[in-house]
């Protein structure tokens, strides 16, 4: 990189908009800094670990790695650069038609930063430079509702299967929205406060009384009756007493799509402090590089005794991540990794979000792994050279949390009581199907029987 970044961080977690400082990138380093007069307002700083009242007007340095360019509370901004990002290629379709062009690697993420590193997931919005800013906060219309249909002339369908490499269309449409990261298509988008009719428009930018933003997530062909999955264990973790965001089902163009309500906004559209597990785990320590490169343990252990707290109830947060990780065991979720768990600030307290992406998706063969982390030990040798099964693992990890192996069956039995219909619910799935059905059934099964030996 021959000459050094520069961009700013505002925020509208307040009662207005309001710069929070400024970060340098140069070709070793990332760089940031708050700004004095945003010390004194009592709003959430850039990340948990970066709490300004510990930092103050010290400068953050952080050293850039192969994993981390820029502070992980920038970097989780951009989407990854995996095989056929959907957020990641809109953009630079998008780009590319205000004639930018970026190189590959660092360039093409800034560039994705300054178009798109605003109006995202939590309450962290990046601007090239102030004017830029006031510029964006300033549109505060109300954007229209419209009604998406073949008139918006291509096939939405054969677009998500990847081979149609022109966004044109729906840029046009949708304008060059902030976006989301993951495999599976994905953006923001609001709709009428009422529910899911259809209409969409773009995501608010202030507080509108007859919208609520959601996430749109679209049913690739690859994964044929994931919107119906993701509906089903939503309702079962409700069911189980996890806070879940409203949600729809629907189709556009014949394709499945599942509408959820952001949780990083409040009723007023105001975003909320909101920052991934994955985030302050990598900002806490150098060795975690992936969303899955920690264990349930270590996570546990952080939430307990990190030195700046993370979260206001430690014990009611483990509690969480523990009948968490038990209930993706019962449906058949092996990918609960650190971006799929995140934290909030609301009404004063620290805790988990509610509960988003639990799908089941060992459905698929090609995730079908009881779990993308470790936990307890599960699978090392102990010490009689013996591999340490499931239900030895989960007592270890209770254990490791400051749980007996009462409360372990007590969220066992819970677990279990609120899955207990699960096979005859996958059986009465319209679109996933027979395979992944009865494939999703036998892995469920089988660790169900393993969780009832724990009681």
């Amino acid at each position: 990189m021959a000459t050094d970044r520069e961009a700013v961080v505002w925020t509208r977690s307040g009662t207005a908009p309001v710069r929070m400082g400024r970060f340098v990138v140069t070709d070793t380093e990332c760089r940031y800094t708050y700004d004095s007069s945003y010390l004194d307002n009592g709003l959430p700083g850039l990340g948990i670990l970066y709490d300004p009242t510990f930092i103050g007007e010290n400068t953050i340095t952080w050293k850039r790695s192969q994993y981390f360019d820029l502070l992980p509370q920038l970097q989780t901004l951009i989407p990854p650069t995996s095989e056929g990002n959907f957020q990641r290629q809109l953009i630079l379709s998008w780009l590319q038609q205000q004639n930018k062009t970026p190189e590959q690697g660092f360039d093409s993420d800034w560039a994705i930063l300054m178009a798109g590193g605003h109006g995202g997931i939590g309450h962290i919005d990046v601007f090239e430079n102030d004017d830029q800013a006031s510029e964006w906060y300033s549109d505060t219309r109300t954007q229209e509702l419209f009604t998406i249909n073949e008139d918006l002339g291509f096939s939405l369908k054969d677009f998500m299967t990847w081979f149609d490499n022109s966004a044109e269309a729906l840029i046009e449409a949708l304008g060059p929205t902030p976006s989301v990261g993951g495999a599976i298509p994905k953006l923001l988008l609001s709709i009428p406060d009422s529910g899911w009719d259809g209409r969409i428009a773009l995501p608010t930018r202030c507080a509108v009384a007859d919208r609520t933003d959601i996430v749109v997530k679209f049913e690739k062909p690859t994964y044929p009756g994931i919107v119906e999955l993701e509906a089903l264990t939503l309702q079962l973790h409700a069911e189980a007493g996890f806070e879940v965001p409203r949600y729809w089902t629907a189709e556009i163009n014949a394709m499945p799509v599942i509408a959820i309500e952001r949780y990083d906004r409040d009723p007023n559209g105001k975003p909320l402090f909101t920052e991934s597990l994955y985030s302050v785990m990598a900002t806490g320590d150098s060795r975690v590089t992936h969303h899955y490169s920690s264990n349930y343990d270590d996570i546990g252990r952080v939430i307990e005794r990190s030195p700046i707290p993370i979260v206001s109830d430690p014990q009611e947060a483990k509690h969480h991540l523990l009948k968490r990780l038990i209930m993706s065991f019962a449906t058949g979720n092996g990918d609960l990794h650190m971006e799929n768990l995140s934290l909030i600030q609301r009404d004063g307290q620290t805790l988990f979000s509610p509960v988003y992406d639990p799908t089941p998706m060992r459905a698929y063969s090609r995730h079908d792994m009881l779990s993308v982390m470790p936990f307890g030990n599960y699978g090392e040798l102990d010490n009689k050279d013996q591999p340490i099964g499931f239900e030895a693992a989960l007592v270890h990890l209770a254990k490791n949390m400051g749980f007996s192996r009462n409360t372990l069956r007590l969220i066992v039995s819970e677990v279990l009581e609120h899955t207990a219909s699960y096979p005859q619910q996958i059986r009465q799935l319209q679109t996933l199907p027979k395979e992944n059905q009865e494939n999703l059934i036998r892995i469920t099964t089988l660790v169900r029987d393993i969780l009832n030996g724990l009681m």
